[in-house]
């Protein structure tokens, strides 16, 4: 089994953020997308990506990273996927359909792309400042999306738009080709996010049934 010294995305970013350029982040996620494409390809799902799954390694003597996608046989062949009373996952990376109930799928692979390619770009997990509980899981299927993060690249920032609103996984490909194309030598170096993390903001995949709900959510009454 091969070691991966840098660890998972999580922890990547830690130790690594304010270090990597624009051309950093489309290497990594070009290599992730590869791998989801593999997956796809095979007419198989992974159905829990998130950032503790993307392992990352730095090949010695030099920039290149060498990025592989764990977990990928929890699930299986698309057409076994039936939507289940077992939701199960990290809330952020789940696509909102799935946390309504119905089946995992390639479309929702890509969702859960989309969200690691807005975290690398902004520098910090997705709503890491507030819990991960009932109320976020409301506010997701209600169409709630984290902001494109000023100073993003256009091309990036439309990328994430576009893969988060799609339903064609086909999509995904044609996302990359276009990304392919682009140069960011010019780029300045990431300034990383610092944000601090609620204590009730949880990374880990875990069930997620006693916080599913169809009710609306609450908001909050203006002062």
């Amino acid at each position: 089994m091969r070691y991966y010294e840098n660890g998972d995305l999580y922890s990547y970013l830690e130790e690594s953020m304010e270090l990597l350029c624009w051309r950093d982040i489309v290497e990594i996620l070009w290599s992730i997308s590869a791998g989801l494409e593999s997956i796809h390809e095979h007419d198989l799902v992974h159905g829990y990506l998130h950032g503790g799954n993307i392992l990352i390694e730095s090949e010695m003597d030099s920039d290149t990273k060498i990025v592989a996608i764990a977990d990928t046989g929890l699930h299986g062949p698309v057409d076994k996927q039936i939507s289940s009373e077992q939701i199960y996952g990290v809330i952020p990376f789940v696509a909102p359909e799935v946390l309504d109930g119905n089946a995992i799928s390639k479309e929702s692979d890509i969702y859960s792309f989309g969200m690691i390619m807005w975290m690398l770009s902004a520098g910090i997990r997705p709503y890491k400042d507030r819990p991960h509980d009932k109320q976020l899981i409301q506010e997701i299927c209600s169409g709630l999306r984290p902001n494109v993060i000023d100073g993003t690249p256009p091309c990036l920032g439309n990328w994430f738009t576009a893969i988060c609103d799609s339903t064609d996984p086909s999509e995904l490909l044609k996302q990359f080709d276009t990304a392919e194309d682009i140069k960011f030598a010019s780029l300045e170096n990431f300034i990383h996010n610092n944000v601090p993390s609620h204590e009730k903001a949880i990374y880990i995949s875990r069930p997620l049934n006693s916080l599913n709900t169809t009710e609306p959510p609450t908001i909050p009454e203006k002062n």
